[in-house]
């Protein structure tokens, strides 16, 4: 053998023995601690939020718009083209219908709540499914966002933070077993479930962005003028104080378009994830306010945005507004006083 083969060979090894270190770093990190354990609880708490709005927004006219004799026929709900399982297609009574609907509404505040968390997770995603089958001219988009992360969320631990399972260990002082086989299993569970709800945001976004950079009136800076004056979803009196201006509508609809196509590439840098965050719930917020027919879909992105600051990011904030009320409730004696 000879001087060059034996120091490629030890090069080899050196690499080879460099990739294993690292692997098995990568694995002790994301096998021995859970990482963005605050922003699953966020995002639980508004995703239970919304379930629960499905079924309160029309609770008084639940059985028209959802019941076996409602506007959506039984028929079409049970024929060959039907999405797939409903609790609801078990029984066409009137008193099946009422008791499934209501266990969906209490399961939906005891996810939000955190009660049984993983249970009521697969509980609130079966019986959620369940109700958007039922009619489905009644959902916006938001509606398959929710299911679909809720399917990752069943492997997610949502619970550890803001929740009723966290005060219930808090108050028997019971603590996880870190060094266990099944914490370590389960703690990739939860972070595999946290990658594939941001590769969701990411998958909307980017395929939104690719759709819209398509569009002449995407191209031309023009879009968010006709979007504004849809009728269906604008609010009167309102919309106009925006479309009216039009360098803010061409700016705003190259920023929307620039955003949804940088967004996943902002996510690649730590430092600017807030940043991605910030920009993406303000854009959502201004989705709800003036599109107001699209509330849900808004308030659903910006739940599983908030999944994607880490623990760190959200301590710093946290540091912050108390840094901020700390101040000003120094500063209100001395204005009472004057």
């Amino acid at each position: 053998m000879t001087e060059t083969e034996i120091r490629t060979g030890a090069g080899d090894n050196a690499v080879l023995s460099s990739m294993k270190t690292m692997a098995y770093d990568l694995l002790e990190r994301f096998s021995g601690r859970r990482q963005a354990l605050v922003g699953a609880a966020l995002t639980r708490i508004v995703l239970g939020a919304i379930g629960l709005y499905y079924y309160l927004r029309d609770y008084l006219h639940r059985s028209f718009l959802w019941g076996p004799e409602g506007v959506w026929p039984w028929e079409n709900f049970t024929g060959s083209h039907n999405g797939g399982f409903s609790v609801y297609s078990l029984s066409r009574s009137e008193t099946w219908f009422q008791l499934a609907f209501h266990a969906g509404a209490v399961i939906a505040l005891l996810f939000m709540l955190g009660w049984k968390t993983r249970a009521m997770t697969v509980l609130h995603y079966i019986f959620l499914w369940s109700l958007q089958q039922r009619n489905p001219l009644l959902l916006d988009g938001g509606d398959n966002a929710t299911v679909i992360a809720l399917v990752f969320f069943v492997f997610i631990d949502s619970g550890s933070r803001i929740s009723l399972d966290a005060r219930l260990r808090r108050r028997k002082q019971v603590k996880p077993d870190a060094g266990s086989m099944r914490y370590r299993i389960a703690s990739l569970l939860h972070h595999a479930g946290l990658l594939a709800v941001i590769l969701q945001v990411c998958t909307i976004y980017l395929v939104s962005g690719m759709y819209k950079v398509q569009g002449e009136r995407w191209q031309n800076g023009t879009a968010l003028y006709y979007v504004l004056r849809v009728g269906e979803f604008g609010w009167p009196g309102v919309n106009h104080l925006i479309y009216e201006h039009a360098t803010l509508v061409v700016a705003m609809t190259y920023a929307t378009v620039f955003f949804q196509l940088a967004f996943s590439f902002l996510l690649l840098k730590r430092s600017l994830r807030p940043f991605a965050v910030t920009c993406g719930i303000l854009l959502h917020l201004g989705i709800a306010i003036f599109m107001s027919g699209l509330i849900t879909f808004s308030l659903t992105m910006i739940a599983l945005e908030l999944l994607i600051m880490g623990d760190g990011h959200y301590r710093r904030l946290a540091a912050k507004v108390q840094k901020v009320v700390g101040k000003r409730g120094r500063l209100e004696p001395a204005i009472n006083v004057v």
